[in-house]
């Protein structure tokens, strides 16, 4: 909670400097200055990195996650990583379900996916696994630390 915290205050600062400087230029007039400024905002790499923060921070927290998910599923149906992932996209949605996070409009708006997006994710892990019909309970059943 308290690196979540912290992470949120730093954007929070990011921000508050971000507005700062925008109003300043406006101000002095400076709008090649603030097109500038503009072109340099990366909000993928912005993204990006609330991922990575988010996969770090859940996966402090259910550490056992990816082993407990994949035997949800026959070995040729299991999630394998890329070398530099933490958590696909696909199983960041079910980490948000573990949390509570039902809401496919919620957790759409989240990953910067669709709500068909969600919804076809969560359906082609769903028929994959072995009890489909427990698969949501089991989900909430992964152990936290």
């Amino acid at each position: 909670i308290g690196y979540f915290f912290n992470i949120n205050s730093e954007f929070i600062s990011k921000i508050e400097n971000y507005r700062k400087t925008i109003q300043r230029k406006l101000v002095a007039r400076q709008f090649e200055d603030l097109e500038n400024i503009i072109k340099s905002t990366d909000l993928k790499k912005e993204r990006e990195n609330m991922y990575l923060n988010f996969d770090q921070i859940f996966l402090k927290l259910f550490p056992g996650f990816i082993e407990e998910f994949n035997s949800f599923f026959p070995v040729g149906d299991q999630i394998v990583l890329k070398n530099d992932e933490l958590l696909s996209p696909d199983l960041r949605i079910i980490a948000l379900m573990r949390l509570g996070i039902t809401d496919s409009e919620k957790i759409a708006n989240f990953l910067g996916f669709s709500v068909n997006t969600v919804y076809t994710y969560k359906t082609k892990l769903k028929h994959k696994a072995i009890d489909k019909d427990n698969f949501d309970e089991r989900i909430m059943q992964i152990k936290a630390l």
